[in-house]
């Protein structure tokens, strides 16, 4: 049975974290523990976890200093020991299906049964692979519950994550390569944890996207990053990523071409992808060569087109 660690960062969650406690010790098919990191909360939540703890022989629980949600998995990362098969984010607020573990599991073995066929035959190394996958939104008390409407037509890619970011953390599950190479070269600057994985494995290995969704994603006034389904809801978002984010995409992947310097890309294709965006500012010939390269892409067409405008305007 494979051994899974769940990294869980939590921050005054008093109000739903028993219940999501309770859905991972509840996981079938694997052996579970987790790893719990409290962001400095001032209500219950200290409480909650002291008894989880005293209760249950695979669940520690340390506290930190705030650090905001993006930083506090990053310490996870660092502080977290090396001895499971594969490891997973989770949020504090939502519901796990009894079989979202193991369905992961089941995905990445298969994968690394591949790679490994390969590498026997050419003497590779472990790649680094990471999973995600769908979520089922519900309200915050669980009754109204619906799919996400943003489809993922498209492959998880390395031009993908450079521009966009499909892997929700608190789906993600990743191999001890990953976990490896991503905390040995953790960010400097403001980045979301989940994203780095995206592009960290999609650079360096392969990531899987998974069409179903095993787990509730929890919607209320609190998420630390929320979904809209609503049509206009969405467009309001994109004009106001627009003017909020002016030239993130571009900071972002100089952060990575830094904290990754020296390293070889999986793909060679995708380090020329990385240089072109680092430095497509330079002249208005680079911004319209990074807007025509289709290997850069978002999942949803009107979003891929106003992203390839907005490398032409330089704001990327």
């Amino acid at each position: 049975m494979k051994k899974v660690h769940v990294l869980l960062s939590v921050y005054n969650g008093e109000r739903y974290l028993a219940q999501q406690l309770d859905s991972i010790l509840a996981q079938q098919g694997i052996q579970v523990s987790l790893l719990v990191r409290d962001d400095a909360s001032f209500d219950r939540t200290p409480q909650i976890l002291a008894s989880y703890a005293g209760k249950y022989k695979n669940i520690s629980v340390y506290a930190g200093t705030r650090k905001g949600a993006a930083g506090s998995f990053f310490d996870l990362l660092a502080r977290t020991g090396i001895t499971a098969d594969y490891y997973a984010f989770a949020d504090q607020d939502d519901v796990w299906y009894t079989d979202k573990l193991v369905q992961a599991v089941r995905r990445l073995e298969r994968e690394s049964a591949r790679q490994a066929r390969e590498e026997a035959a050419v003497g590779k190394h472990a790649q680094p692979l990471l999973y995600a996958g769908k979520v089922v939104c519900a309200s915050s008390d669980l009754e109204r519950q619906e799919r996400f409407a943003f489809q993922v037509n498209r492959k998880a890619s390395f031009g993908n994550a450079l521009v966009e970011n499909i892997c929700m953390g608190c789906t993600e599950v990743f191999n001890r390569s990953l976990l490896l190479l991503a905390r040995e070269h953790l960010p400097q600057e403001n980045v979301m944890h989940d994203w780095w994985m995206y592009l960290t494995a999609s650079y360096f290995g392969k990531v899987i996207f998974d069409q179903k969704a095993y787990m509730l994603y929890r919607q209320h006034g609190n998420n630390a990053v929320g979904m809209q389904n609503r049509w206009g809801t969405r467009w309001k978002n994109r004009i106001r990523h627009m003017r909020k984010k002016k030239r993130k995409l571009s900071r972002q992947a100089k952060v990575f071409q830094r904290a990754y310097a020296g390293l070889p890309a999986l793909r060679r294709e995708d380090a020329g992808r990385l240089e072109r965006l680092c430095g497509y500012r330079g002249s208005f010939g680079k911004r319209i060569c990074l807007a025509a390269d289709t290997g850069i892409y978002r999942q949803n067409r009107v979003d891929d087109f106003v992203c390839r405008l907005i490398a032409v305007l330089g704001c990327l």
